[in-house]
This record gives C-alpha cells, structure tokens and sequence, in this order.
C-alpha cells in the first residue's frame, strides 16, 4: 500500500524551491499566490511528529509470521526507547498485536508499559482489534472488533480511546465516524481518498481542480456523517495531506519523468535517500525537514501541522530512528530562525492544540455532510504521464475474492446468532447443570477471528495468495467450533424431563441412504431476530416419501425439489415458524411408499395424538427444450409474474423479459437481466480497469429446467458446467409480528410481502474476464443511483471525475461498494437489490443497475506481486424486489435484515424404535423468550456476554428506518427492556453505555427502562439478566465502564 516511493510528487505535491546550501526564506507554492516567509510572520510553527509504526494484520505475510518476525521486536525496543527517555512518545492502533505481546512479557516489562501508558507517552489510537476495511465490512463486524480491542484497554489499562487513526483503508466511509463517535471517539485522522482532491496537478498535464483541499484549507473538518443523526452526531476530521509515511520530498527524474527520487527521514530505509543524521548534513537535511513542514503547514487554518514519523512495520530498530530524529529536533528547536517548534507527539496532543489555539471556534473550519470517500482513487507517475491524468480507480475490491466475502459474513452471522442463545443460556433456570465455559471459549475466539477478517487487507481480497489461505483456515476454524457449540446451546434450552442429546449443526444426516422408514429426524430452529420469523427453509434430503410435522405436531406443507444447479441434489422445503430469539422444532417422518404399511409407522411414531399427514409434494422437473416459438414461460406467486422468453441472438438463451405487477395490475413491465463480462486491461485485487465497455456472456451449450409447486417455483439457466443462474419465486411470507401493543410503529400484524423474488448465480470467470450481473429497466433513473453502506443508503451520480474521461474510467469510477442493498428509481417504480455479501454496484446506463459478481486477471500487481488468480466457483444469492416504490421502501430494511441472518438450524434422530411423542415428554420443542415481538422498525442488533465470570449482558438495539422512508415507520419508537424479556428473565443495574461499552452514559432511576429510539438510532446498554424468580447476587465487577 505502499508504495510512496513510486508517486511522481512533483505533480501531487505543490512545487517546492529548495535552497539547500542556505536556510530557505521562502517558500513558493504553485498556482496559489501565498509567500510564506520562513519567520512566518512572527508566528511559531507547531510541528507534532507522531512516532507510530503501521502494522497489518497479515498483507504480504500472515498475522503469526509478522508478530514473530516484526511486531513483537517493535514493540520490544519502543517501550524499551520509551522507558530509557521520557521525552519519546508513540502511538499504537492494533490492539491485537498489543494484547499479544502485553501477555508474552514477564512482570517488570507489563509495570514499564503501565506506566508509560499512565503518562501518556505510550498512546492509543483507534483502540479496534484491527484496522477495518470501511468498504465492504459490515457494522456488525466493525463493531466487534472494535469492542474487543476498546474492552481489553477499558480492563487492563482503563484507557478509553476518544481519536481514530484510519490511514489505510481504501476510502472512508460515512458508516465508520458514524460508528466511532457512539464509541465516544471525538477526532479522526484518515488518508485515502482520490489523490486528486488532495494534490496539486498544477503543471502540464494539468488537472482542473486538483488540489482544492490545498486551496480551500480544508484538509481538516467537521463531518457530519449522517443524514439521519443530522448536526447531532460529527467527527471533527484530519485528512493526512500527503500520506502516513515519515516526512519526504519527492520529485522526478531530469532524464525520465516516470523515474520519482525522493529524500526523507525514514531512518530504517535506504540510506542514500534517507541518509543518517551527522554534523556534515545537518543543516542541509533540517533545511529540508523545515521546507516540508513549512509547505504542508500552509495547508491549514492554524499554526499546526500533524507530520506522521514512521510506515508499515517500522521502527523496528527504534533507536536509530529516535537518535537521528533527536538531531533535527535539538537542532531546528535551536534555530529560533526557522520559526519551527518540533516535538514528538501523540495523536492527542496535536488536537488539544488546535483546539486551544482555536478556542474550540469549529466554524473555523468547513463542514462536510454526509459525503463519503469512494472510490478511492491513486495516481502513479507512470499513468500520469502516459493518460494525462489519475485512472487507477480502486473499485475492483468491492469484489475480489467474492468466496472470501461471502464466507465472512456467514461466520459473522452465525457468530452473532450463537452469541445470543449463549447469552439466553448462560441465565435460562430449567433446573439443568449450565457449564457452558467451552462454549464461551469458542465465541471468544470466534469474535477474535472475526476482528482479524475485517482488516483492510482480508475482506478485501488484497492479501497475497498465503495469507489468504490462512485467513480461510482462521475462519472455518472458528466457524467450526461455533457449529459444534450450536447443538449444546439448543439442548440446553430445549432441555424439559432430559437434555436431548447427540443434535448436529450438519444438515447431511438427512442424506443418509441407509435411512430406514419410521425414522424422524427433528429439526429445531433458530431465530436470532427479535421478530416472529415465518420462512421457507430447505434441507438437502435422499428420500421422496418424507411427511413434515411442527412443534404442535401439525402437518406442515412440503416439497421436495431436485436442484439441477446443485449437482441434482434433492431439497427438501417447508415452511417454519419460530417465536423472537426463540426456537422451533420441526419433525420430518421417512416413510414408506405403500399406503398400509405409511400408517402403521405414522400410528407408531404418534399414538394417539395423531393429527393427519401431508406428503411432501415431490415437484416434476422439467427440461425446457430451445424452442424459439414457445410462448413466454411463466412462474409467479399472487403479488407478481416473472416472464421468461427465449431469444435467439444468444444461441437460444432463457432470459427474463419483463414483470408483471399483480398488485398494481400492471402488465409487462420492462425487467430482464443479463449476465455480461468486462475484459481486463491491467487489473488486480484493488483496481478495476476493463478495456472497454461488456459484452454478453454466450452460452456454447445452455440448458434450461423448471420446476412448479406450491411453496415456490423455481427456473434454472445452466450457462455452462460451472455457471448457472435460478430464478426462485416463494408463496409464503418471510417476516411476521406477533406484536399487538398500541404502538403506531406495529405497522401490521406481518410483513409478508412477498414483491421479491430470489436469484442463486452460480459463477466462475476466465483468465482476464470480470462477470457482471446487469439488470435492464424502464426506470428514468438520470444517472443517480443508490447504495449503501449497511446503516443508510448513499446516492450516487453516474459522472465524469475530474478531466478523466477515458471509457474504463468511466466504467470503474462510477462503480461503488454495496453491503447488503442497491436501489435505483423513479416516480413509478423501484428495483431493490439484497445482498448476502458485499459487492462493487453501478448503474452504467439509465434504466440499468449491475453487480460485479467475480474477477480473475493476469496482470501481476506491484505490491504483492501475484496475479488476481481467482479459481472459486462459488453460488451468490441475491433478492430482487420490483414494484412501487413506497411499498418497496416499507419492506425492504426488515427484508435485508431477514435475509443476512438466516434460521440457523439443529438437526437431531429419532430411531425407529422411537416415537414422536415419547419425545416431546422428555424435550420441549419451542423456546420463546421474548413476550412478544419488537416493533418492524426495531432491531436487537446484538446481545452479549463478553465475559465468562461476569453477568453483565452487551444489548445493542436499534431504529432501522431512515428519516422519510416510511411515513408510519420512519417515526421514534419505544420499547421496555424489562418488559421484552421478562418471560424467564429479570434485568437490573441497567447502563446506556457507548456502542463499545467501555463508558456510561446514563444509567437507568429503576429496574425497566423504555428506550427511544428515533430514525436509524443505535443504542448500547449492559445490565445483568437473572432467571426470573431467582435471586443471584449482582456485580459489576468485570465489565469495566467509565463514566462520560
């Protein structure tokens, strides 16, 4: 990320005139008109060096390989320079990395450390697990790993962060000061956005309006993040003028313009650029120091500048970096000519001061709303000069890798599920022994690993091919010994005469051939919303004559379907319900086909109580000849048709033509979506560069299956072996709410729209092919469109950026990152599109909206030095909502939420020699522990136990609507915390808290507490929760809070 070296800053810089045989007395800055005289006009300088050392978790090697080899000596020899001279300050942001090396030392060094993070000269910054991507890493996971880290500080040091340092990061997001200043962080620094705004390309080539954060001093601002939370909610913000770097001027070749020489003070590097301080160059490299100083400086509002002193990985040998800097500083603070006071300094020091020197005035400075910093965009010397202008757009990771992305927000879902049952069984009394240490150990390294995967160099995909690998191998780990703890979970709670015993969270027990008729395996769900849930879920099954059963022993409707685009496995789909936080069990009965011998088993399994039975429907799969004279081919349910036709121009392809509206009583709307592939021109897992504009993906041999029944519907397009796309209409609802309180937000009994229909893409991509999945409306969208960022949806505007207007910039610039939703609109109609990952979105055309769905290149990237060599094949599900667009703005938030956190399931067998209702004596089969539903514009985001030993409950709650969405939903909402749980639970010592719980902000006057939560409103709280009934001695000993 890393390669400053190799920017021509001649042209990103404004240009500089160096003296170097005498002090310099002036400095020139181009196209800008201002002298500054080297006195600065009898005002002193104030220079914060700010030591730190940026450490990746994991890059170019692993996390273990770089706390073995680097981490662990920087650590070592700064506390080491920190102790031996109390004028060295640092600053430090991974607290993984700390946490680690902190429990690897003896006594003496931990009480060296404690004392200088007491006096502040060991200072930290962030204080997350990791630093997170902000382009495709979900608020959830952000918030952990910024919990774990801000807990560990809380605990061990009492420290509570209030600056975040996010300098890598790829762009930067509304969603993180939004996140951050709930976590009571008050200042930022950050440092990727489009070069352009931050450099002066002031000289031929030149770039019309380049560098106007130079021009307008507006590297520093109030951001006022968010729409909803409106001047309520800022971050006053830095943006690093030049990058995170030690201090260095760079300019380019005489002979070759494409050749940048720079000379700085990274003492650890070379040193024929960054020679070593001695009394022959001293003058010479102060002069240097203080013209660079000087420059930037004048970027500003105030008599400031905030010069970071270190990169990736350095000071390593911290004492040559401190010794030659000692030089300078002794030297330029002895020279009261320059006008330059130099001093190390932490992150806090420098805010204090501007603040002071501004009299916390912040009109000051510019205000900035609710504007993000995508796509970030880079400028190297060579595309410069050979483009006359920046065309190195990162929009290429939004979807690298998409296996990886996919794959961390199923862990990060079935970590967030697995946490609340713990949390409910850690305090459930049904009178059975609860040691659930194991556990809690696996949630605990299940969250560490979690904060690992949101580091800006693994969700992203920009990790070099092994450390990737070892990012999998942290991931199923983790994810493995959750699903093991899964089953403990649900038995503990479905516990009533017994625990049941030997549940598994692996659905493939279903497909065992041996399988006898009379068997019935039990299926219990689990529903992590604190809404009733009613939702077609489907297993995979080796046998047609299965019966389906509820909790009450009703028969259910089923359907088995053979999925063609799933090797011809046959699923098993049925609808279940299960109460909010609660759980459900379902019975599936293996029968026999001959009608004498089916009720002798079911008269087995049910004694007396049997009630009826429903085979399941086994739906006829039909194989759809290329007849190109066939009439439009049809699946629906009662709100919407989807029309398929064939078209002969793509060797007789099925392709969705067009919508009807059941609802509106509008016919053939124009909706069809196409699969299309961009070409790479010099692509890698950062940047998006295609030759030029898509084309169709044809099919060589395409086949077509359908398939009918009545839960759903189903038309599978085989492209190739390894390429497919299924249409899945549902008949059932998705979301119900058994609340009947008088609150104006219970909109309805359910939101049971089913306006939505399902896409399952199977894909894979060549060498040097991108696929795209591109979906063809007649909305007037005029080139806006929207994306989101998981809390609130951006508008986008399809636009030229800056002088660029070469076609795949155009094409890669206009793209921009989706984390579960992308909507594009017009008066008549709206086209939602959910996702279970994130991805890079555009609309590139009026009427059109496309998701890049996977990339593979050959072209080696500079950094990492491998090529984009994606070989996964994975299924990427997608729901697409079409229709008018109130009724797709009410629906669509509960939907995304529904479909980023599925039922998470048990699977359990009962022998033959066994019956249903023996089994229902000894094991519940429904747990419900919430009175009732939340409000439809309520979510409990999360509720956790963050530590074994302690009672204290983490509840993270939430208004999912936005201001204007809905006009009934997107209103204040309350809900009792007491009243909400107090089925088997009481709560008490209730705290509102920051989101990452280190610090009060109110506690509660009583034991039930109504929260208020207004549009898009998150609030944390930490209580303790007790069996109801039962008296447990409340403490507050280990979730340590401060009171702000």
């Amino acid at each position: 990320m890393k390669e400053i070296k190799y920017l021509l800053l001649t042209f990103l810089f404004l240009i500089i005139i160096f003296d170097y045989t005498s002090q310099s007395k002036s400095i020139k800055i181009n196209n800008n008109n201002i002298k500054e005289e080297s006195s600065n006009n009898g005002e002193l300088i104030s220079a914060f060096l700010i030591p730190h050392s940026h450490c990746d978790v994991g890059w170019l090697e692993t996390y273990e390989q770089y706390y073995a080899e680097n981490v662990s000596l920087i650590l070592d020899n700064v506390v080491n320079e920190l102790t031996k001279d109390s004028s060295k300050k640092f600053n430090w942001a991974e607290v993984i990395y700390f946490q680690r090396w902190w429990y690897d030392q003896n006594a003496i060094v931990q009480a060296q450390t404690r004392q200088l993070i007491a006096e502040g000269r060991l200072y930290f910054i962030g204080g997350g697990w990791a630093q997170n991507d902000e382009a495709v890493t979900h608020y959830q996971a952000v918030i952990n790993q910024m919990t774990i880290g801000h807990q560990f500080l809380l605990s061990e040091f009492g420290v509570t962060p209030t600056i975040s340092w996010q300098i890598d990061p790829f762009g930067a997001s509304t969603l993180t000061p939004i996140l951050f200043s709930l976590m009571g962080i008050k200042y930022s620094v950050i440092d990727r956005l489009d070069q352009r705004l931050k450099y002066n390309f002031s000289e031929d080539p030149f770039i019309a309006g380049s560098g106007s954060y130079i021009v307008d001093k507006s590297f520093e601002f109030n951001w006022y993040p968010s729409k909803n939370y409106g001047e309520s909610l800022n971050v006053f913000t830095h943006i690093l003028d030049n990058h995170y770097n030690s201090p260095q001027y760079c300019y380019p070749n005489v002979t070759n313009p494409n050749i940048t020489i720079c000379t700085g003070f990274d003492f650890e590097s070379d040193i024929e650029t960054n020679p070593p301080i001695n009394e022959t160059n001293i003058n010479e490299r102060a002069n240097v120091l203080v013209n660079i100083i000087k420059e930037r400086q004048a970027y500003y509002r105030h008599q400031n500048i905030l010069l970071p002193f270190g990169n990736d990985f350095e000071f390593q040998n911290s004492t040559v970096e401190f010794e030659n800097m000692d030089k300078l500083i002794e030297y330029i603070n002895s020279n009261t000519s320059y006008g330059v006071y130099i001093q190390y300094a932490t992150l806090n020091e420098y805010f204090d001061k501007v603040m002071s020197d501004v009299g916390d005035d912040m009109s000051v400075f510019p205000d900035r709303y609710a504007d993000d910093y995508f796509t970030y965009t880079k400028c190297l010397s060579s595309d410069y000069q050979s483009f006359n202008t920046c065309i190195n757009y990162w929009s290429g990771f939004f979807t690298s890798y998409p296996l990886m992305k996919q794959t961390v927000r199923e862990s990060d879902w079935l970590l967030r599920s697995v946490e609340i049952l713990y949390s409910l069984a850690s305090n459930y009394p049904n009178g059975f022994d609860n040691d659930l240490s194991a556990v809690f150990y696996a949630l605990y390294n299940h969250r560490n690993s979690s904060g690992i995967l949101t580091h800006h160099d693994a969700i992203t995909g920009t990790s070099k091919f092994k450390v990737r690998e070892n990012y999998f191998d942290i991931l199923y780990q983790a994810r493995n010994q959750t699903y093991d703890a899964l089953p403990v979970l649900i038995e503990f709670l479905l516990a009533n005469k017994s625990v049941p015993a030997n549940f598994t969270a692996n659905p493939n027990i279903l497909l065992e051939d041996s399988t006898q008729p009379g068997t019935i395996y039990t299926a219990s769900f689990s529903n992590s919303l604190a809404w009733q849930r009613s939702d077609i879920i489907s297993v995979p099954i080796a046998h047609q004559d299965v019966a389906v059963f509820d909790y009450h022993l009703n028969p259910v409707p089923s359907q088995i379907i053979q999925r063609m685009d799933q090797n011809g496995q046959w699923y098993l789909y049925f609808n279940v319900e299960v109460p909010p936080l609660g759980i459900s069990t379902y019975f599936i009965s293996i029968l026999s086909n001959d009608e004498l011998e089916r009720s002798r088993i079911l008269k087995d399994q049910f004694g007396g109580v049997f009630k009826g039975y429903q085979m399941a429907h086994v739906s006829e799969l039909t194989e759809i000849s290329q007849d190109l004279n066939l009439p439009k081919i049809t699946i629906s349910n009662t709100m919407f048709n989807l029309n398929f036709q064939f078209n002969s121009q793509l060797n007789g392809i099925l392709k969705l033509t067009s919508y009807d509206d059941l609802v509106r009583d509008i016919y053939s709307i124009p909706l069809s979506m196409d699969l299309i592939q961009y070409f790479q021109l010099s692509d890698d897992a950062y940047k998006f560069r295609p030759k030029g504009l898509p084309t169709l993906i044809y099919p060589e041999s395409p086949q077509f299956y359908m398939t009918e029944g009545p839960l759903l519907s189903l038309i599978t397009v085989q492209y190739t072996y390894n390429c497919s796309i299924t249409y899945i209409v549902y008949n059932q609802p998705v979301i119900t709410n058994n609340n009947s309180g008088g609150n104006s937000t219970n909109f309805s009994n359910s939101i049971d729209f089913n306006q939505f229909f399902e896409i399952q893409a199977t894909v894979a991509s060549g060498w040097d092919q991108e696929i795209s999945m591109r979906f063809n409306t007649s909305i007037s969208n005029n080139q806006s469109f929207y994306t989101n960022n998981g809390f609130e949806m951006m508008e986008r505007q399809y636009q030229v950026k800056f002088n660029d207007t070469y076609i795949w910039s155009l094409i890669s610039g206009n793209f921009y990152p989706i984390i579960n939703q992308a909507t594009l609109n017009d008066q008549q109609n709206q086209l939602t599109i959910l996702t279970q990952e994130s991805h890079a979105g555009s609309s590139q055309l009026d009427g059109t909206f496309e998701i890049l769905l996977i990339r593979r290149s050959n072209y080696t990237q500079s950094s990492i030095h491998e090529t984009l060599n994606d070989t996964s094949n994975p299924t990427l599900r997608f729901r697409v909502f079409f229709g008018q667009p109130t009724t797709i703005e009410l629906i669509r938030t509960p939907h995304s939420i529904v479909f980023e956190n599925p039922l998470l399931p048990v699977f359990g067998l009962i022998s033959t020699k066994g019956s249903i209702v023996e089994y229902m004596f000894n094991y519940n089969t429904q747990f419900s522990p919430l009175k009732e539903s939340l409000p439809m514009n309520v979510h409990m985001l999360s509720l956790n136990k963050q530590y074994i030993e302690s009672p204290g409950i983490i509840m993270r709650i939430m208004n999912i609507y936005e201001i204007d969405q809905n006009s009934v939903l997107s209103q204040p909402a309350s809900v009792s915390l007491n009243e909400m749980l107090s089925e088997y639970f009481t709560l008490s010592s209730i705290y509102e808290t920051t989101l990452s719980a280190n610090s009060i902000l109110s506690n509660a006057t009583s034991n039930d507490i109504t929260v208020t939560l207004n549009p898009i409103q998150l609030k944390t709280y930490i209580f303790n929760m007790q069996p109801l009934n039962q008296k447990q001695k409340v403490t507050d000993d280990k979730i340590q809070i401060t009171i702000q």
